[in-house]
């Protein structure tokens, strides 16, 4: 599955912004907690980039079954674990999934294992430093995924172990990173000799047909996709 991460980045200096840098050593896992119809992923970035209801709240991404939205790069604190300067907001991305009324919530827990597991390749986090909020408050919180922790995470290890083909470094960080690793491990596209991708070169007619005749076999072997 293709992970594209939509931003819409808190700008510096909001009240519902630390504006700190971070170097992330932990990723929190949260629910949204708002069962109402709408909720969504673009919803709640709308919600922090319009100051969180005038709390000082705010967490990175929000995943649902349709999207992904960041609020905070993964470079700096947010407000989201309820420890205070704690490790929790000081050193962990937040990552919030919806959980409104009518959505897909199993596939809203698939998309965000894989974006937990590429935050995790991308910094180098182990499985046992992906928490719940519950780790560093007591809230009983992700409410809807915590009494089934091992199989969310179980989930997230899959999508770690399914990412663990060599990486191009060349790609990490670029605007296309999630679809490059995405037809990377379906073996559509494979990297140069170099072992880079060289993501802004150009690709030749008979590369274009190399990774035509890949697709339509993938879409005969596999037509319910």
């Amino acid at each position: 599955m293709t992970i594209e991460i939509k931003q819409r980045l808190l700008p510096d200096g909001r009240p519902n912004k630390p504006s700190r840098p971070m170097t992330p050593q932990y990723i929190t896992v949260h629910n949204t907690d708002n069962t109402a119809p709408g909720a969504t992923a673009e919803a709640h970035s709308r919600y922090i980039l319009n100051g969180s209801g005038g709390t000082q709240t705010s967490w990175h991404y929000t995943v649902d079954d349709h999207e992904i939205y960041q609020s905070l790069r993964d470079n700096e604190q947010g407000w989201h674990a309820g420890d205070g300067s704690g490790p929790g907001n000081a050193s962990s991305i937040g990552v919030e999934v919806c959980m409104y009324q009518g959505m897909d919530e199993p596939l809203a827990w698939q998309r965000a294992a894989e974006l937990i597991a590429l935050l995790a390749k991308r910094h180098g986090i182990g499985l046992n430093a992906i928490v719940p909020h519950r780790h560093w408050s007591g809230k009983a919180c992700p409410s809807r995924i915590l009494p089934r922790w091992q199989e969310f995470m179980q989930l997230v290890e899959k999508a770690m172990k399914a990412s663990d083909k060599p990486v191009p470094p060349d790609i990490i960080g670029h605007w296309a990173e999630a679809s490059i690793r995405a037809v990377i491990e379906a073996g559509i596209m494979v990297g140069r000799d170099s072992g880079n991708f060289e993501p802004n070169q150009p690709i030749t007619r008979a590369e274009v047909a190399v990774v035509a005749e890949r697709l339509l076999r993938r879409i005969a072997n596999n037509p319910g996709e």
